[in-house]
């Protein structure tokens, strides 16, 4: 057993803590079948409501600089949360056998909303509310835990904030 102050005890009170609060919102969520299909339906929106929506920003000739920036700031954090992912390995709550932590749904999804805000505030304000149902939605339905959905979200806010005001030729340039 390790003492609590140590790196390896911090680490594992972290991650009580984590999944404790994971269980907490599924517990809840768990109690109404109506949240429960709401949630469902938004975990499995997230990430094709995303993509169309990059998909349309790039097709519109006003906004496809935007667009352009977010494929770039998403496909980026979900790279690099998958590498992560990938090599800290650590287990999701639910059935899914493979890692979790960061999301790669969240990282994508925040890349979206921060490098789309420079562009239109109130529309990246939109996908910022939209990418926090989708991440509570993927803690309540046991597809990620809490901490792997802040993560990712930090790590995809990061990219979409230097993507959304990289310098980029607008319309007609």
């Amino acid at each position: 057993m390790s003492a609590p102050f140590t790196r390896t005890g911090v680490i594992r009170t972290l991650t009580r803590f984590d999944r404790r609060a994971g269980d907490a919102l599924r517990l809840q969520v768990g109690r109404s079948a109506i949240a429960l299909r709401v949630a469902t339906v938004a975990a499995r929106a997230m990430s094709p409501g995303f993509r169309a929506l990059v998909a349309l920003l790039i097709a519109n000739r006003a906004t496809r600089a935007a667009g352009l920036r977010a494929l770039v700031a998403s496909a980026s954090a979900a790279l690099i949360a998958r590498v992560l992912r990938d090599r800290l390995a650590r287990r999701r709550p639910g059935p899914r056998l493979e890692a979790g932590f960061p999301s790669r749904h969240s990282a994508a999804a925040a890349a979206i909303a921060c490098a789309v805000a420079p562009a239109s505030a109130p529309a990246g304000r939109a996908l910022a509310g939209l990418t926090a149902v989708g991440m509570a939605a993927r803690v309540a339905t046991a597809e990620h835990e809490p901490a792997d959905v802040v993560v990712g979200a930090i790590l995809g806010g990061a990219i979409g904030a230097l993507a959304g005001r990289a310098p980029f030729p607008g319309p007609g340039r």
